[in-house]
């Protein structure tokens, strides 16, 4: 009777314990996604400065704009509570977009492209972007360490009886991984 009630109580501690480490990476990834979401709006600190460069150069500023306004709009979009992978992707695409148009202007009016000024925001957009793609890579990280921990034995266990957490996805930029000629044989 006493080695039951030990049992017991062991087998107790020990789904409590692993409860408690699937929600302790489930919130590491989801503070990996807020970080993400945090580098990503900081990105706008740059846009009107990029705007305000570009304003003498009209026939490229509307076009110009409408990118800053849609990239604006889908930072806006992002969700710190709800991960939402799919809406980093148009994010991604749109700052990328943004930041090559602005560049190729920068590379067609010489004398924008070389203003201190213009270097400077080349910089801070390359910072921010380096920002990004490190948060990116440890929400990666993160979900991967989450995923594993619902889905490996004994976790697996105690998720679908207790927890019922669903693996969340991991970020990929479309285009990158689609480009590799090699695909692993998983």
């Amino acid at each position: 009777m006493i080695a039951s009630l030990i049992i017991a109580v062991v087998v107790i501690i020990a789904i409590v314990i692993l409860y408690n480490q699937i929600i302790a990476n489930l919130n590491r990834a989801k503070r990996a996604w807020s970080d993400v979401i945090t580098y990503e709006k900081l990105k706008q600190d740059v846009i009107p400065q990029l705007s305000e460069l570009t304003e003498n150069f009209k026939e490229f500023e509307s076009d110009f704009i409408q990118k800053v306004t849609a990239l604006r709009e889908s930072i806006d979009d992002l969700d710190e509570d709800k991960i939402d992978v799919e809406a980093l992707a148009q994010v991604e695409t749109k700052s990328k977009a943004v930041f090559s148009s602005f560049k190729a202007t920068a590379e067609s009016y010489p004398e924008l492209g070389a203003t201190k000024i213009v270097q400077e925001l080349m910089d801070e957009i390359s910072d921010k972007n380096e920002n990004v793609a490190a948060a990116i890579t440890i929400y990666n990280r993160s979900v991967e360490h989450f995923n594993n921990s619902i889905e490996m034995i004994p976790y697996n266990l105690v998720n679908s009886a207790f927890a019922k957490k669903e693996p969340l996805l991991n970020f990929h930029q479309s285009g990158t991984v689609e480009s590799y000629d090699y695909k692993p044989n998983f």
